[in-house]
């Protein structure tokens, strides 16, 4: 069928074009597609993946929610 990807041959290679796919789908976060990937979209993630993409998504959030710093001084 056109239009459809064909299915990937091994769970690693699935897992990975499902995290390249959720990376351009229009809606989802890139930061937190790419946390998913990064720790948890593994054949194998480490046995503290789950703390690990946690962590990852507090200095995500802790990095939005900081207001960049100006460089220009006011006066």
């Amino acid at each position: 069928m056109e239009g459809e990807a064909e299915p990937a041959d091994t769970p690693d290679a699935f897992l990975k074009a499902l995290g390249e796919s959720l990376k351009g789908k229009e809606g989802v976060d890139v930061g937190l597609a790419d946390i998913l990937k990064t720790h948890i979209l593994k054949v194998a993630p480490a046995q503290n993946a789950v703390a690990q993409a946690k962590d990852a998504i507090l200095k995500l959030a802790g990095e939005r929610t900081t207001p960049p710093k100006s460089e220009v001084a006011d006066g």
